[in-house]
């Protein structure tokens, strides 16, 4: 849902020349449903526009006090213009609920504004009529409310890759058991196939100091192309055969 809330001295709407609906100090409030909403949508709009400190309080401070705070009025307008698409110059309004429901969802919305507040402060217009809406608006104050939240819901957790111009950091333990905590890494060429999220591939690798095996599973790495670092273990070479039917990988080390 979306919502322009206008902070009033008074605010009317006419049908036919007829005036159907009036307040006096209030908000102003056109309400746009599109087809998505849901009864979550109205809980959440409502609160934002009962709640929203838009008035001055009794000393003259602003944005002190909400609606409920003054005993304002609410006048409500459905305005289904709000989810507005432009294909070139001509708005497009398919993304507002249709008709039937939409008027049966406006309904619901009014309910719970009264509920919410005192039923005899909330007034409404003429759904789906042409109609006039006249206001002095106080300030001008007047705020865009939505009830979906803007912050993106995309996961931020980074995917592991390996690059030929990074070097990996050895963790902790591997290598030759030798006490220094630093170790100088190798990007190394990668001669096999690229390999993208193929399941249970594990990769044997030997340590060309040692002789130490340590088994390093890519299973999980999304992609391999280019070059490969060592992961600590002195590799210089890593091939991997992605054609037999082990999916086993060999590993070639420098002097």
């Amino acid at each position: 849902m979306k919502a322009v809330v206008q902070r009033v001295v008074s605010a009317s709407v006419a049908v036919d020349g007829q005036t159907v609906s009036s307040i006096g100090r209030g908000l102003l409030v056109l309400v746009g449903i599109d087809r998505y909403d849901e009864p979550s949508n109205t809980t959440q709009i409502i609160r934002k526009i009962l709640s929203a400190r838009l008035f001055d309080d009794d000393q003259g401070s602003m944005w002190k006090k909400s609606v409920k705070d003054i005993d304002g009025e609410v006048l409500c307008v459905s305005q289904f213009t709000l989810l507005a698409n432009f294909k070139g110059s001509k708005p497009d309004f398919h993304e507002s609920m249709s008709t039937i429901p939409g008027k049966a969802y406006y309904t619901s919305f009014l309910d719970e504004l009264k509920r919410t507040y005192t039923p005899s402060k909330i007034k409404d217009g003429q759904f789906g009529a042409m109609m006039q809406v006249s206001l002095t608006n106080d300030g001008p104050v007047t705020i865009l409310l939505s009830s979906r939240s803007s912050t993106s819901s995309k996961s931020t957790t980074p995917i592991p890759s390996i690059s030929g111009s990074r070097s990996a950091t050895p963790a902790p333990g591997t290598g030759n058991g030798s006490s220094s905590s630093k170790r100088k890494t190798k990007t190394n060429s990668f001669k096999g196939q690229s390999h993208s999220e193929s399941p249970g591939i594990m990769t044997s690798v030997q340590s060309s100091k040692d002789g130490l095996n340590s088994t390093v599973d890519v299973s999980s790495i999304s992609s391999i192309t280019g070059t490969v670092a060592s992961v600590g273990l002195g590799v210089r070479e890593l091939n991997v055969d992605m054609t037999g039917s082990n999916r086993s990988g060999d590993v070639n080390h420098g002097d």
